[in-house]
Formats: structure tokens, sequence, C-alpha cells
């Protein structure tokens, strides 16, 4: 995306210039990651310019995309990088937005914040939006495909434990299969132990536990071997292709 492209795009739409007007979160998170400090600038100025939303729900019952906390959090990161997103994280009305950028920036920085959100804070429901399952999903999203981020081992081990611990206090299918898929993020000595040991019903989870076991032993194999670059990057192809 080019400098003025978010300009631009914020200035048309069908509706009122302060639901977006075509822009999206996504183009806030990559203007962000481009263009650093002047890109904070720029979407403050576009938010201020054109009165972005905080809230998704208005008065009259239109749902909108919140715009004015996504820019908060791409504002925080162009700014300051990921350790300005780390104080986002303890307000409750910021912290999915941060999630988001977090697994866009897709560092081990931002899998070390992320486990320790997680190991620092429990859901408060057990909507899937709550940002401590937000940031479980995130973790899941960085660590658990071929292609991507590897953590040192210690990193992985908290991990394991923060799955299993998760796992033994869920109280709905889709936490355990979420639990279950962030294991594959974990190839270490007693990740597939507790995998294969545990019973679940749910047909959900049922899939993530045989593919958290099936990715744990491929990977922990004497035989496995890491995939490249370019075969992270073909991987990532086919994955957007399939989504």
């Amino acid at each position: 995306m080019k400098f003025n492209d978010l300009a631009r795009k914020a200035a048309k739409g069908s509706g009122p210039l302060s639901y977006g007007g075509s822009v999206h979160p996504e183009d806030l998170i990559r203007f962000s990651l481009a263009y650093g400090a002047d890109g904070a600038d720029e979407i403050e100025r576009l938010c201020k310019l054109h009165g972005w939303h905080e809230d998704g729900l208005l008065e009259d019952g239109t749902r909108v995309v919140p715009l004015a906390r996504w820019a908060v959090a791409c504002v925080a990161y162009g700014r300051g990088g990921v350790a300005s997103l780390q104080h986002l994280l303890t307000d409750r009305a910021l912290a999915t937005f941060a999630i988001a950028v977090l697994v866009e920036v897709r560092t081990e920085t931002c899998v070390t914040m992320l486990l320790d959100y997680c190991m620092s804070t429990t859901a408060l429901s057990d909507e899937p939006d709550d940002p401590f399952w937000r940031a479980l999903g995130a973790l899941n999203a960085l660590t658990s495909f071929d292609d991507g981020l590897v953590p040192p081992q210690e990193q992985q081990t908290k991990l394991r434990d923060l799955v299993i611990e998760t796992f033994n206090s869920a109280t709905m299918s889709y936490q355990q299969a979420l639990c279950l898929c962030a294991l594959r993020g974990a190839p270490i000595e007693g990740s597939l132990e507790w995998a294969d040991a545990q019973t679940v019903t749910d047909h959900g989870a049922m899939r993530a536990r045989a593919a958290a076991i099936k990715s744990l032993r491929r990977r922990l194999s004497g035989s496995y071997k890491p995939p490249g670059a370019e075969q992270k990057r073909q991987i990532r192809k086919r994955r957007a292709l399939d989504g």
C-alpha cells in the first residue's frame, strides 16, 4: 500500500466516512507495519478527521467496525513497536486489538508477550472474543503451523504447561479444541504423551486432538526437517488460497 492510499480509502465508501470509508482493520495494521511513526501520524490524523467510531454498536443499533480502537493499537505499534502494545493488553477494551496486531508482527517477542499475558490473566467469560481466548488463539496461529515461529524450548515448555492447565479448567468444547490445537506449538517432551492420554467427546475437539497427535509425532520424529524460508512462503500461500 502506498502512503496516500490509506487516505483515499478513508475518503470513499457508501456510508458516512465515520464508518471508515473503505478502510479495513487489516489496512491499518499493514500501514502501521510498513510506515512506522509516519504511518501512526497518518492513521491518527484520519481517525480525527473522519471521526471513526470507538464502539461497534451505535445508539441507533447500527453495527460498525470500531476503527478508532484499531487505530489506537496501530498507532501504538507504529510509534513504539511491540513494547508499546504491552500496556494495551491491560485494558480489556483494547486488548483484543493489540493481540491482532501482535499476530501480524510475527516475532518471537510477540510470542513471549502473548505467553506472559495468558499466564498472568484469566478468561472472564466463555465467549471466544474474551481477550484470554483471543491471546491463546494468537499463540496457536503463530506457532502451530509448519510455517510458524519456533520459540526456544523454555517458551515451548511454558506453552505446553499453559495449554494443559487451561484444558483442565475448560468448560466449553471449543476451548478444549483450541488448547489441543495450540499444543502443536510445543513439540517437546510430555506434549505428545499428554495429548494421547486425553479423552474428548466433541467432534471438533476430537479432530483437534487427532491433528495435534499427528503434528507432534511428525515434529518429534528423528527424520523431521523444518521447512526452509521458501517452503514456508509456499505453505502460507497455499493456506491463504484455501482460506
